[in-house]
């Protein structure tokens, strides 16, 4: 009986072994790892998160777990998502091959797990407004990723939590310029250029001193234009929708989204309301605009600020808000366009806390 139990623990240990090998070859391990990608066992995993004891969130692909690296606090995000396609290592390396030759007309749908997706997009990405990966785990059908773990959650959870922050206009304003500085620089990076394609305030984290951080690269996209959509639909561009095509005027319109909710702290979806469409049909009219503004944020910035300046700068971030919404996509400003603007107005108006 022993010799029995002893030889279906092996045979168990062997399978488990084969299968986790497998994961990695038809996961694309061993050419992340040539892309200087570091890779965890999942036995790693279990004591980098003390086997997810903390969990700290769940998104679309995934629960998210707080763990330990190298006395470094970190976020561990497991799938929770079954792949529906199994490829192997060769199609892995021509889909990578068809990535990194992307043109701006690159059509067709690339059909990559999200997870192996959003590896390859935030392996090429070193900016201070975007959530850092640290390595992943090839060894499970769906990878697990690991990144740095920022402290002060989501803008969804600031913004519209249980819990409100009193968030002062130059915060605001600030949180705009971070995470609109990601996009642009996702934009600038020319055959490489990524689309994020799922830009909202659940996947714009704040770190800290509300330094924001843009993650959840599941839905991005490599190239100026893919056909594939997959996004918050209370997000997504209509144009995009119609077309079926992703753009970088397609982060425009979601960032002016999230423009407009820093400004009212209102959701996407309110009052069975579009923000959006309730935002741009009151714009012209000044006083139905400003009253649509967060009264508290004004009230908050009253000790710093004079209130004519709040009102003149919050009129400036709704005006660049509703350019960014223009249905002609022609008429959208670039990210790059919309920093600048942001900046601008951030030293004209010296909103130093």
């Amino acid at each position: 009986m022993v010799a029995l139990l002893g030889l279906a623990w092996f045979i168990r240990c062997e399978h488990k072994a084969w299968e986790q090998r497998g994961f990695f070859e038809s996961n694309g391990g061993q050419l992340l790892k040539d892309m200087g990608v570091t890779t965890f066992t999942q036995e790693q995993l279990d004591t980098i998160t003390n086997k997810k004891r903390t969990k700290i969130g769940k998104g679309t692909f995934g629960e998210v777990y707080k763990g330990l690296h190298d006395d470094q606090e970190v976020a561990v995000k497991y799938s929770t998502a079954k792949s529906s396609i199994r490829r192997g290592k060769y199609e892995f390396v021509k889909e990578m091959a068809f990535r990194k030759s992307i043109s701006s007309n690159g059509d067709g749908t690339l059909g990559q797990k999200a997870s192996v997706n959003e590896i390859i997009v935030q392996s090429q990405m070193r900016h201070d407004n975007v959530v850092r990966l640290i390595g992943c785990c090839m060894e499970t059908e769906v990878p697990m990723l690991v990144f740095e773990f920022i402290p002060n959650g989501s803008l969804e959870t600031v913004l519209h939590g249980p819990d409100l922050w009193a968030l002062s206009l130059p915060e605001r304003l600030d949180i705009a310029i971070g995470s609109a500085a990601a996009l642009a620089y996702m934009h600038s990076l020319g055959l490489q250029s990524i689309i994020h394609g799922d830009v909202k305030p659940a996947n714009i984290l704040l770190g800290k001193d509300l330094v924001p951080k843009v993650s959840d690269f599941g839905s991005s996209k490599l190239g100026l234009a893919t056909k594939e959509v997959c996004a918050d639909k209370n997000y997504i561009d209509p144009v995009c929708m119609k077309t079926n095509i992703v753009t970088q005027k397609s982060d425009v319109y979601s960032f002016g989204i999230v423009l407009i909710e820093l400004i009212t702290r209102k959701k996407a979806k309110y009052d069975g309301r579009n923000v959006q469409s309730d935002f741009v049909n009151c714009h012209t009219d000044n006083n139905a605009r400003r009253e649509m503004y967060d009264q508290d944020m004004l009230h908050t910035d009253a000790h710093s600020l004079q209130p004519d300046q709040c009102i003149e700068c919050l009129d400036t971030m709704a005006a660049i808000a509703v350019r960014c919404l223009k249905d002609d996509v022609d008429e959208r400003p670039t990210m790059a366009e919309v920093l600048e603007e942001l900046k601008q107005l951030r030293a004209s108006n010296e909103l130093m806390v």
